[in-house]
Formats: C-alpha cells, structure tokens, sequence
C-alpha cells in the first residue's frame, strides 16, 4: 500500500503527541508541521496552515490547534482536498460538527475523529463484554475523574479557560470519558446534572465540578462525576459497572487498568497487555492509512464525533 503522508497543525502538548505516534509506524511519514511559532524539530516547518494545505506531496492533515478553530481549520483542509484527523472535541457545538461533515462529504474526502481510547486492551476488552452480555443486564454505571488543572495550566493561555474557546471542562478534559460512555452503551438520557466552580472563579469561564445522572437505551441508571480542582496532581479515573451476573471496576489515568472483575462467566481480572497512549493513537493513524488505501473502513468516525458534542450539550443544558 501507498505511504500514507501527512502534515500536522497545531504543535502543543497535543500535537507533540502527533509526532511521536506517527514515528511509531512505518506506513506513516510526516510531511511538514505548523504553529504559531517555530518548534525546534527537524520536521519541515509551513508558517501557515495554507501552506500546509497548499503542499501537493501531502494526503491529510491532523487538527491539533485549540478547540475553537477545529471547525475553520478542519473544513479548510477538507477543501483542500487532503484528508484530515481532528482532535477532540470534534468542534463546540453540534452546527459545526454538521459543517465539518458536510465538507468532508462535499469533497469526498475522510474524515477521523481522535477517540483513542476505544484502542486501549481495557477499552477492548469491556467492549467485548458488554457486546457478549457477561454482566448480563447493566443496572448501574459510576464514573469519577478526580484531576487538576490549576493556575499552572492556565496561565499565559490564550484560549484556555474562555467559554467561547475552551467549551468548558467536558469539552477539553473529559471528552474522552463522554465517548467511553457512548462507546460502550451506546446512545443515554442526560437526567440531570449539577455543576459548581470551586476553585477556578479566577481561571476560567465555567465550572470545574460536576455531576450529572443518564438513563441506559436498555434501562440501567448512571452518573458521571467530576472535577479539575484535585490538589496538586491528578487523583484518579474510574469506571464501575453493576450487572445482574458480575460487576467490574477499571481505574488509572486512562481507566486502562483493571482493578475488580466478578460475575458468574467471569474469572477474574483479565491478563491483558499494558495500555499504550501513544500506540493508541497511533491506532487511529493505521486505520487512516488502511481507509485511504482502500482496505478499510473508518473507526472513528464524523458521526461518533458529534455524538460525542451532542451529549456534552445535553449535560449543559442543565446548567442554570
């Protein structure tokens, strides 16, 4: 199959993951890289994403850039005619999302949606379960994500932090987290939620703490708690799910570690390999270069990107 090469826009900490996940493949090349200021790399430097899109030898191009100019920079790339990835979230609101779709529709050109968790041995391994009915019914599901974000993470940001830039702390911290409730369960009823900005009242537009209950399509109950105002560092991500035959529990930083497993079909905590971040992402690269090459057909796709939007909206919609 052809090489699959591609440009990135957008070199923060986000973007430098890009990097590393593309040089793990050797189907993947990177053709040129840009940001508002030159990065010391080796990479070909475009001053403007225009340039990027204006490089022939490149066939797609990852949106790294902050969360207010996915729309713009992604819709420009796609009608550039060059395929292109787009960081979470997929855009703030779900008429972008409809934009960006339509573009890529439009120019015939694909789109992929970074959701890199869905690759991870746990993410895989609940997927199988759930799909296998193990649990049998679900009756409950938890979610915590206990982080920090201080004034470390907010100072000298230009965007971060901004209701209209940021979105607010689902969009930037815990998209993710949204996507694995989708991913898993499929399509939930946002019930109710409450939300508080304890320690950020200086930082940021929104809030740093929430809480909000969703209905399972099949009828279990669930809630999703959350907060950025852990002190100092990062406490922990989990999920626990109750079933009428077992109940399992995942934590770390991308629940990617199995911490309970029992039920009546399973034995035990699963031996499974240790999660990759990075090779996760770099998941979403291969599958690029197997659609663009014609031998597969897209993982992540527009249509789970905005779902992933539309529930973020429906939780807000509680806010007063």
């Amino acid at each position: 199959m052809n090489m699959l090469k591609v440009g990135i826009v957008g070199l923060g900490h986000i973007g430098k993951k890009h990097i590393n996940a593309v040089e793990r493949l050797e189907e993947v090349s990177i053709i040129g890289i840009s940001d508002i200021q030159k990065p010391a790399s080796d990479i070909p430097y475009f001053e403007t994403l225009d340039q990027l899109c204006n490089n022939k030898e490149i066939d797609l191009i990852s949106v790294c850039t902050p969360n207010y100019l996915h729309k713009e920079h992604a819709i420009k790339v796609l009608e550039s005619g060059k395929h292109a990835i787009c960081e979470k979230p997929f855009a703030l609101n779900q008429k972008d999302c409809e934009d960006i779709l339509n573009a890529s529709l439009k120019n015939g050109k694909h789109i992929f949606c970074v959701m890199q968790n869905r690759f991870s041995p746990v993410s895989q391994w609940l997927k199988s379960i759930i799909t296998d009915e193990v649990l049998g019914d679900i009756l409950m599901v938890n979610v915590a994500c206990y982080w920090n974000r201080d004034e470390r993470y907010y100072t000298d940001e230009t965007w971060k932090g901004s209701k209209n830039k940021d979105g607010g702390t689902l969009f930037t911290q815990f998209a993710h987290y949204i996507d694995t409730l989708y991913h898993l369960f499929g399509t939930i009823e946002i019930t109710s939620g409450t939300f508080e900005n304890f320690t950020h009242k200086n930082l940021t537009e929104f809030e740093d703490s929430g809480v909000f209950s969703f209905k399972l399509d099949k009828g279990g109950i669930g809630s999703f708690q959350y907060s950025t105002s852990a002190w100092d560092k990062n406490f922990e991500s989990t999920l626990t799910i109750i079933g009428s035959k077992g109940t399992i529990k995942v934590a770390g930083q991308y629940m990617d570690q199995v911490i309970y497993a029992h039920g009546a079909s399973l034995d035990g905590i699963p031996s499974l390999e240790k999660n990759d971040n990075i090779g996760n992402l770099a998941n979403i690269y291969k599958n690029a270069h197997q659609v663009i090459n014609g031998t597969a057909k897209v993982n992540t796709t527009a249509l789970d990107g905005m779902k992933v939007v539309s529930l973020i909206a429906s939780i807000y919609s509680f806010k007063s």
